[in-house]
């Protein structure tokens, strides 16, 4: 087993920055767990969802700042 940091995005560039320390057993297996944590966060961030054995840490930074109407990508009557 070994431990793989992620670094996913840039809260001191951009708006939303994402790190994660996966336990696996390789890369493509570390990429696998972290794909399948994501994917149950559809709806939030919630670290209770991260099993203690294969997540280590996985935090997001956010920089409100850094928030433009760049960020915007769908437009509708409300």
């Amino acid at each position: 087993m070994k431990i793989y940091h992620f670094d996913l995005g840039n809260s001191t560039k951009g708006p939303i920055g994402f790190c994660a320390d996966v336990r696996a057993k390789s890369k493509a297996e570390a990429v696998k767990i972290l794909r399948s944590h994501i994917e149950t966060m559809e709806d939030g961030l919630n670290a209770d969802e991260c099993s203690p054995d294969e997540i280590e840490y996985c935090n997001v930074y956010f920089n409100a700042g850094a928030v433009s109407e760049a960020n915007i990508d769908d437009e509708r009557d409300a």
